[in-house]
């Protein structure tokens, strides 16, 4: 006897999974970087340039941002969680409320950043990652000076 999925079930499954608006990854790869409450999740946007523009509120989770320039950017409240940050200049950034939970972070640069009001920041990220005697850190964290 066959089992027989109920028609609940069935949509459930058709459901693609969730995904990046293809406009806002498109701005990004584009040099057009203002992007404002932006959805990126998974996107692939390595070696791509952000330097100096507004990504406040912008959702980055599981994207790949590997070497990416984002300095000076702000990224005010924007979720990192999970997303791969190895090589990415993130120096002199805003980051105040931006959750960094799982951010794979191997050779960041953090020179110059405030990390002070991060989310989910830890020593093993940081320990991966390089900053400067003007990087900002939570108590009780510190990170390798940049060579």
């Amino acid at each position: 006897m066959r089992p027989i999925l109920a028609p609940f079930v069935l949509s459930i499954l058709a459901v693609p999974a969730m995904a990046a608006d293809p406009v806002a990854v498109a701005k990004i790869k584009g040099g057009i970087v203002d992007c404002v409450g932006c959805d990126l999740r998974g996107a692939n946007l390595s070696n791509t340039c952000v330097k100096e523009h507004d990504l406040h509120g912008a959702d980055f989770s599981d994207a790949d941002a590997t070497l990416m320039c984002m300095s000076f950017a702000d990224f005010t409240g924007v979720r990192f969680r999970g997303t791969e940050l190895s090589g990415a200049n993130l120096a002199g950034a805003k980051l105040d409320g931006a959750d960094l939970t799982g951010a794979k972070t191997s050779i960041t640069s953090f020179l110059g950043t405030d990390l002070r009001h991060v989310k989910g920041l830890t020593q093993k990220q940081l320990g991966v990652a390089c900053g400067n005697a003007a990087t900002k850190l939570p108590p009780g964290l510190k990170v390798h000076t940049c060579e």
